[in-house]
C-alpha cells in the first residue's frame, strides 16, 4: 500500500482540517491528551542574533540598511496568493543590523557555555513538561547540523549540533521534545515566487533530517500567518510525509490548516472549551534576546500568565532568549525556578486540568479535574467573591494556598468568602469538592 492510499494518514489530515477536537477522530483527541495534561512548556528562540541583542530574523528582513534607514530588504517574498512579506517595521524588530553584520554574525558564534542537560534541567525545575526548541527562524540559519545547506551551527566557531543535544537531554529527563521551524527563510535562493516546489523539496528534507535524526520529536511548531494557504508548502504533502515518520504528532495552526491547536502569541488566549489553543509569551516583549537594558517582568505576572492559560482551556509556551554565551538569563532563570516552586506546592490546581467552569473575569479563573474545581483567584473584588451558581451541589471548601473559607451557594449564585489574612498574592486557590 502506498502512502497516498494510506487511511491513517487520509484521517490524519481530515482531523487537521477541523478546528474543534469534538470534530475530530477518536484518535486525534486522545493523541493530544499528554499536552492538555502538561499545561506548560518552554519555548527557545535562540541563533547568532543573540551576538547582537537584535531581534530573531526581522533584521534580515529589512536588512539592506545602514542600521539608522529602516530600508527594506529588495529580496522577493513569495508573493504567491497575494502574499506580502515585506510590508512594515514594529518596535521590537528594533534595531536594524547592517547586512554585512547580520549575516557574518554567526561567524563570532560562540555559545561556550551551553550545557543541554543544565538547560532541560532549568525548565523542569520550573515546572514545565514539554520544550519547543527553533531548529530554523526565518533568516534561515539552521542551528543543526543539516546536509542541505552550509548555514548551519557546523559553520559558526562551535560546531555543535545544538538541536540534537537538546534532544538527548529531553529523552535523558524524560521531557517531551518538539522544534520550531519557519517555513519562511530569507537566506535561501529558491525561496520565493518562481522556485517554491525546489525551495519545498528543501523544506521536506530537512524536516525529514530532523524527524529522523531526532525520533523523540513529539510536537512541531511551524510559522506563517493563516493567509498562507497550505498549498503553497505543498501542505497535504508534508503532513503525508511528517505522519509516515512519526503518526502521534502534535502540529500548530501556522502551516495553513487548524492542526492540533491555535497559537495566539503575546496574549493569553479567549476561553475556548472546543480549540486546543497554547499562548507564546516573553518575559521582555521580545523574541531573542536583547540585552540587560530589557526589563524581564515579574514572576507574579508569569504565573498569571500560566494560571490564565489554564484557566482558559490552553497551555503556556513561555519563551526564554539565551545569552550568547549559551546560559538562560539569570532573571528568567529566577522568574522560571519561583514559578516552580509555587507548583511544587499547589500543582494539582494547573496539571491535568480542564478550563472553567466559570469563565474568566476580572477576579481569575477556574480550572477542574473530575468532581474537583480549583477556583484561581488573582484579584479579590472589595467584598466576597460572587460565581455563577454551579450544576452541582459543594459538598466541601478549601483554600489549597492555606487560610479559611466559606461558600454559601443559591439557586442563583455561589459566594466565596475569605478574610483578608487568608488572601495570598498572587494566587488565592480555593478548591471546591462537588457532590
Amino acid at each position: 500500500m502506498s502512502d497516498a492510499d494510506d487511511p491513517a494518514f487520509e484521517q490524519f489530515w481530515a482531523d487537521a482540517q477541523q478546528p474543534k477536537w469534538a470534530d475530530k477522530s477518536e484518535r486525534s483527541q486522545l493523541r493530544l491528551d499528554w499536552w492538555r495534561d502538561a499545561k506548560f512548556g518552554m519555548f527557545v528562540h535562540w541563533d547568532p542574533s543573540s551576538v547582537a541583542a537584535s531581534e530573531i530574523s526581522w533584521s534580515k528582513q529589512f536588512y539592506d540598511d545602514t542600521g539608522e534607514q529602516l530600508r527594506d530588504n529588495p529580496r522577493p517574498s513569495p508573493d504567491l496568493y497575494d502574499i506580502k512579506e515585506h510590508r512594515f517595521w514594529l518596535d521590537w524588530f528594533k534595531p536594524a543590523v547592517p547586512r554585512e553584520v547580520y549575516d557574518n554574525l554567526y561567524k563570532s558564534f560562540y555559545p561556550g557555555m551551553f550545557d543541554a542537560d543544565r538547560f532541560v534541567a532549568t525548565a523542569q525545575q520550573a515546572g514545565m513538561k514539554y520544550l519547543i526548541q527553533v531548529t530554523k527562524h526565518h533568516n534561515g540559519f539552521c542551528m543543526w547540523d543539516t546536509r542541505f545547506t552550509d548555514f548551519t551551527i557546523m559553520a559558526t566557531p562551535f560546531r555543535r549540533d545544538i538541536v540534537v543535544e537538546l534532544a538527548q537531554a529531553c529523552a535523558r529527563a524524560g521531557m517531551k521534545f518538539g522544534i520550531y521551524y519557519s517555513q519562511r527563510d530569507w537566506h535561501h535562493p529558491d525561496y520565493g515566487p518562481e522556485r517554491m516546489a525546489k525551495y519545498n523539496e528543501y523544506m521536506f528534507n530537512q524536516i525529514e533530517e530532523l524527524l529522523v535524526k531526532c525520533p523523540n520529536i513529539a510536537a512541531i511548531f511551524f510559522d506563517t500567518e493563516q493567509y498562507y494557504p497550505w498549498q503553497l508548502w505543498d501542505g497535504k504533502k508534508l503532513f503525508r510525509m511528517i505522519h509516515r515518520l512519526r503518526p502521534e504528532i502534535i502540529i500548530n495552526d501556522r502551516c495553513g490548516v487548524p492542526a492540533d491547536c491555535t497559537t495566539p502569541e503575546q496574549s493569553i488566549g479567549e476561553y475556548n472549551l472546543e480549540r486546543d489553543w497554547e499562548s507564546c509569551m516573553t518575559f521582555t516583549g521580545f523574541w531573542s534576546w536583547h540585552g540587560f537594558q530589557a526589563p524581564v517582568i515579574s514572576f507574579e505576572e508569569c504565573l498569571r500568565h500560566l494560571v490564565r492559560c489554564a484557566g482558559g482551556g490552553g497551555n503556556l509556551l513561555m519563551n526564554v532568549g539565551p545569552l550568547p554565551t549559551g546560559q538562560i538569563d539569570p532573571r528568567e532563570a529566577d522568574r522560571l525556578q519561583r514559578v516552580g516552586a509555587w507548583l511544587g506546592k499547589f500543582g494539582e490546581s494547573i496539571y491535568g486540568t480542564r478550563g472553567g467552569p466559570f469563565p474568566p473575569g476580572d477576579y481569575g479563573v477556574s480550572t477542574r479535574k473530575g468532581r474537583t474545581v480549583y477556583v484561581h483567584v488573582l484579584q479579590w473584588p472589595e467584598g466576597d467573591l460572587l460565581l455563577p451558581a454551579l450544576a452541582g451541589q459543594v459538598k466541601s471548601a478549601r483554600v489549597l494556598t492555606g487560610g479559611k473559607v466559606s461558600v454559601l451557594q443559591s439557586a442563583g449564585s455561589l459566594r466565596i468568602s475569605v478574610a483578608p489574612a487568608g488572601r495570598t498574592t498572587p494566587d488565592t486557590v480555593v478548591v471546591l469538592e462537588l457532590a
